[in-house]
């Protein structure tokens, strides 16, 4: 009989603890993706940088942030001569922060972006909580050979949800 109480009470303690770690999940709000693109456009950018002449790889890069509601309309470009085999962008990471705040807190983390080529674009439109506001950073990333790279630091403008 013992056994049968002992097996009904751990039986009773895994289940709230199930109970108690489904309810502390549903707090955190994931951002919906609606809609995403990765592709090598053919169009420059007249954005540049001095930043972008230290090994010449990139020519031009951009990075920003609009609003549609509470959708944040993401747009990340980078741009590098034709020697460049791959491009795109490292740690592309969507931040926010409440205006009360001093501090920027990692949101979202779409990570490494490449593709084998010479330009890169990356757009998306995500839905977030409102109340906070929004910034993208990223390293535009440009690759000639394995030991030929570039790579510059950018953060976008703020938007407010």
């Amino acid at each position: 009989m013992k056994k049968y109480v002992s097996l009904l009470l751990s039986l009773i303690i895994m289940f709230s603890c199930c109970v108690f770690s489904v309810n502390a999940e549903e707090d955190i709000v994931v951002p919906e993706l609606i809609d995403s693109s990765f592709v090598s456009p053919t169009v420059e950018v007249e954005n540049s940088s001095d930043d972008s002449r230290a090994t010449g790889l990139i020519h031009s890069y951009s990075l920003s942030l609009s609003k549609t509601g509470s959708a944040l309309n993401i747009y990340a470009k980078t741009y590098c001569n034709s020697e460049v085999v791959k491009c795109g962008f490292k740690n592309l990471v969507i931040e926010r922060k409440k205006s009360s705040s001093s501090s920027w807190s990692e949101y979202y983390d779409y990570g490494d972006l490449y593709i084998d080529a010479n330009t890169a674009a990356y757009s998306a439109t995500i839905v977030v909580e409102s109340g906070y506001q929004y910034r993208l950073s990223c390293k535009h990333y440009a690759k000639k050979s394995l030991l030929v790279t570039q790579s510059i630091s950018n953060t976008s403008n703020i938007v407010t949800v």
